[in-house]
């Protein structure tokens, strides 16, 4: 049975050292790998840098590399699961239409610090550039709002069960589309070189427009309270 880890990463009190261990070693050759690729994609563009160029970049055989990312576009798209994993708890504690919306906008507000932290913004600007060069990645990226909206259709039926599957699908869907403009908005930023006080005004300032107008949409009504039924 695998042991499980704190949020901080390091063992649990009932891991053993040599669990703890050989996970931290698996996740520094995993980082060690994707900070190798971003390198290249960074020099030589996404479609020129391959496999095995980026595993002698991070001085790993190559089949160590298929043994942590299956493709050059799961390397690329690593961090997805870092801007999906706290959408549901983003809804579940709200219980009126005006929490979840504050719950979501701070969700994608999150997401924006993300890539902005000191440590991962160059990443970030690198991401964004290749993103944006390449239709092939850019189709890969579209699937990633949609599995957002899925997850957050999810959550709202969990959330209000006895509500119009209508209403909470539709509330998805424009949820989402305000929080995917921010993140475009993001990349914009990041691809222009901005400074990233910059970078983040604008992505706050698309993120507060999208989110102020759904809230205006939805003024005065109950669809979105938990304890909501179907009209």
């Amino acid at each position: 049975m695998t042991k499980a880890t704190t949020s901080a990463g390091s063992p649990s009190p009932g891991a053993s050292p040599a669990t703890g261990m050989r996970g931290r070693k698996r996740e520094r050759t995993r980082r060690a790998i994707s900070d190798a690729a971003f390198r290249l994609f960074a020099e030589q563009g996404f479609e020129a840098a391959t496999l095995t160029r980026i595993a002698a970049e991070a001085d790993v055989a190559p089949a160590t590399v298929f043994t942590h990312f299956a493709s050059k576009e799961d390397i690329f798209f690593s961090r997805r699961e870092e801007f999906r994993e706290g959408l549901p708890d983003s809804v579940a504690p709200t219980r009126t239409g005006a929490e979840l919306m504050a719950g979501l906008r701070e969700f994608y507000a999150h997401g924006i610090e993300l890539v902005l932290a000191p440590d991962r913004l160059e990443t970030g600007r690198i991401f964004a550039r290749v993103l944006r060069g390449s239709p092939a990645l850019m189709s890969g990226y579209l699937p990633m709002g949609r599995e957002r909206q899925r997850l957050l259709t999810e959550a709202l039926t969990a959330r209000a069960p006895r509500a119009s599957r209508a209403e909470l699908e539709l509330f998805a869907a424009l949820a989402v589309a305000a929080g995917e403009r921010a993140y475009d908005v993001l990349h914009t930023a990041l691809v222009a070189d901005e400074p990233v006080e910059r970078v983040r005004a604008a992505a706050t300032e698309a993120l507060d427009l999208g989110f102020s107008r759904l809230a205006h949409a939805y003024e005065g009504s109950h669809v979105l309270d938990a304890d909501a039924r179907p009209s």
